[in-house]
């Protein structure tokens, strides 16, 4: 148990679209891990009523309900459940997704406990990397360093890995940036709130056992993965993201990279394919276009 815990230690939220059974099931996880939130919001950006109707059916005086009336995305709802939580009087929030639910049924015991030792409380989770800020990539963490016990002092944290923020964050002033939308809301947050001098922090043992859990010991880098073509627009949210953050934190080093890298991915697409290829360049381009008119948010390009 946590020792000398708080009245309000530990809440959270789950941001949901769309998929109230995938929901449930994540919640009913969320609140088996040994030390569950003694709170936790439903953040629906769903346009449909099909979520709170099944919610009805759940009795659990732990649940909060909040309707946002509109998709503000997994970056929207990720600002407005941080707030609320924070808002409540809680110290410690965890951040979730409807079809990620916690791995391990005490994450959260763990992380409470580490997050306790912080110089200056910040950030925690399960699986954590540095983010190279002139090259625009993630280090992937290696293998070797995970050894042992303790924790390691990371600059981002994976989406959906027990993302656990520190109150004193929101009350500070830092929250997700809604005009992401979708994609890398979690590493521009991570970044803003890594330079203003936070402690992020992931657990080792949690993290080696996350990796080895899916099958990642010894896994190589690929310079480039072919995604499926259906999925293929999320690369228009990742470059044109990716771009913003580099604008908004100065990084550059990065814009230049990023621009290169991009470019050769537009040839290098058409290796799988001219269908394949010219739907890459066209959500690339795309990304690159909205980028220049400053144009942020959701964006119907499938």
């Amino acid at each position: 148990m946590i020792e000398g815990k708080s009245d309000k230690k530990l809440a959270g939220f789950v941001i949901t679209y769309n998929r109230p059974h995938t929901l449930l099931d994540t919640i009913g996880k969320v609140f088996s891990q040994s030390f569950p939130p003694q709170k936790l919001w439903i953040i629906d950006n769903s346009e449909n009523e099909d979520t709170y109707r099944l919610l009805r059916t759940v009795k659990d005086d732990r649940l909060v309900y909040l309707k946002v009336g509109y998709n503000a995305g997994p970056a929207g709802g990720a600002k407005i459940g941080l707030k609320a939580v924070a808002d409540a009087g809680f110290e410690w929030i965890y951040w979730g997704d409807d079809n990620d639910p916690p791995r391990f049924d005490h994450a959260f015991e763990r992380l409470i406990h580490l997050g306790e030792l912080m110089p200056v409380k910040g950030l925690l989770g399960c699986v954590g990397h540095w983010f190279d800020v002139r090259k625009g990539i993630v280090k992937r963490t290696s293998d070797q360093s995970l050894n042992g016990k303790g924790h390691l002092e990371v600059n981002s944290i994976a989406g959906g890995m027990g993302f656990i923020v520190h109150s004193n964050v929101i009350h500070k002033g830092f929250t997700p940036d809604d005009r992401i939308f979708f994609g890398f809301e979690e590493l521009e947050f991570c970044l803003r709130v890594a330079e203003a001098g936070f402690n992020i922090w992931v657990d080792k043992e949690l993290f080696c056992a996350m990796r080895s859990k899916s099958n990642r010991m010894g896994m190589e880098v690929k310079l480039y993965k072919k995604k499926d073509k259906e999925r293929l627009w999320r690369e228009y949210y990742s470059l044109r993201n990716l771009l913003y953050i580099a604008k908004r934190h100065g990084y550059h080093k990065m814009r230049v990279r990023l621009a290169l890298k991009w470019s050769v991915k537009i040839c290098y697409g058409f290796k799988y394919g001219l269908a394949y290829g010219k739907s890459n360049a066209y959500f690339i381009l795309c990304a690159f276009i909205d980028h220049l008119k400053g144009k942020m948010g959701k964006v119907n390009v499938k």
